[in-house]
């Protein structure tokens, strides 16, 4: 029944389901989940060590940095490293995309009964009522314009310093918006897409097209 799917599809769902959209994941935890998913496509080959019920990292790196390219449509970013300090990957803004699109067939295939467990769906949804306390949220939910919004006001509710490096601005707002798509929160998304247009307003090149 796994025959069905590619390594690139398993492994992205597996970093999608281990909270990949919110947090740096080991490569090591990666192969792991997918090993549990389907072993049979991630474990050694020999049967003497099949036997052992080892996962195979290198099928797991590959099919990570085939999901990293853009021409599969850049579903994941990070690296594998056999140092523990520059291990790790995330799921993009365009994985999670995906993950949307593709997780009702994945589990169908893999037999999983949900990805989202109910400790991530709670605390992803903490962020998101944190998130709507903000001074910006409130201003959107009335109803007024965000074009006036300053840089200050943006990292603050970013929970980042106003001279936070850009890529550091963008990782953080990268984080809301997964986690916002990956559970569904409309009202949130909302607010969130309306910085695509004011973002350049801001010095911040938009990290993804009003048209995605």
């Amino acid at each position: 029944m796994n025959e069905t799917l590619t390594n690139v599809d398993v492994v992205v769902y597996a970093l999608a389901i281990l909270g990949g959209a919110d947090k740096t994941v080991y490569s090591e935890e990666i192969a792991a989940k997918c090993y549990e998913l389907a072993p049979e496509k991630f474990s050694w080959q020999l049967q003497k060590y099949k036997e052992k019920k080892w996962p195979d990292k290198y099928i797991v790196k590959t099919a990570l940095e085939d999901a990293k390219k853009k021409k599969l449509g850049g579903l994941v970013e990070g690296r594998y490293a056999l140092e523990k300090t520059r291990d790790g990957w995330r799921i993009t803004i365009q994985g999670v995309k995906w993950f949307k699109e593709s997780q009702q067939r994945i589990e169908h295939v893999l037999g999983s009964m949900r990805a989202i467990s109910k400790k991530d769906k709670s605390e992803y949804d903490r962020i998101m009522q944190h998130i709507a306390k903000h001074k910006l949220y409130k201003i959107f939910s009335s109803g007024q314009s965000l074009t006036s919004c300053t840089i200050y006001q943006f990292a603050d509710m970013l929970g980042c310093s106003p001279d936070a490096p850009i890529d550091i601005i963008q990782a953080k707002f990268n984080r809301l918006l997964s986690i916002a798509q990956v559970i569904d929160n409309t009202s949130m998304l909302m607010f969130l897409n309306t910085f695509c247009s004011i973002f350049r307003q801001l010095g911040i090149e938009p990290i993804y097209s009003e048209k995605d």
